[in-house]
């Protein structure tokens, strides 16, 4: 078992950083399609917490032992523990990498672990990444937000309704409702769909 260090500067490296208000503390990412896949963990109600580049381990293949480290370990809400590698689509259909990553699933399960892959289809197709990409540009501005209280206590007593509702309701504009919505849901106070379909201002809000 073994740590990788994604601080240590490297040529070879483009790191990006991921502040995650879920993890309390910002994640450093090898990749841009591992910190596109951070907005799936932040904003996937059954992940409690993720973890970037976790204790590595060894596998065998071809009669050798070699080092692993999975992109990630996520904590679900149920209690159980994941492995996920990430790679682009084109890169996990060569012989060699389906053996290897068969490999690296059997020593996990040894450990007590699965390791799932995901892939840049998955994380990249459909709406889910926009839309989550929207409400975390609001995750930080929550602080002191009295037109987000107000949306708050209406939704309390109202349960559900689209944003246009809720705009005539509150008698306010439906571009402010709509960032007060967004802010609301950074705080896991409001829930919308972000998988079916682009946000606007018919999706409808439901308080959590």
């Amino acid at each position: 078992m073994y740590i990788r260090n994604l601080r240590k500067p490297s040529p070879n490296k483009n790191i990006y950083k991921f502040a995650s208000r879920k993890n309390k503390k910002t994640v450093m990412c090898e990749g841009s399609l591992e910190k596109d896949c951070c907005y799936h963990f932040e904003y996937d109600s059954e992940v409690v917490n993720f973890e970037a580049q976790p204790i590595g381990y060894y596998y065998e293949y071809h009669g050798k032992q070699l080092p692993y480290t999975p992109d990630f370990l996520v904590q679900y809400s149920d209690g159980s523990y994941q492995y996920v590698e990430i790679k682009p689509l084109g890169k996990t259909l060569s012989k060699d990498f389906k053996q290897k990553f068969e490999a690296r699933q059997l020593a996990a399960k040894r450990l007590g672990f699965d390791v799932i892959l995901v892939t840049s289809k998955q994380i990249r197709n459909g709406h889910f990444l926009a839309n989550s990409m929207l409400v975390h540009r609001y995750s930080g501005c929550i602080t002191g937000d009295g037109l987000s209280n107000v949306i708050y206590e209406h939704l309390l007593v109202l349960n559900s309704l689209k944003i246009s509702e809720l705009a005539s309701t509150v008698g306010l504009s439906i571009g402010k409702v709509f960032a007060a919505v967004l802010r609301l849901v950074a705080q896991s106070k409001a829930w919308i769909d972000l998988d079916s379909a682009k946000l606007d201002e018919t999706t409808l809000v439901v308080v959590q």
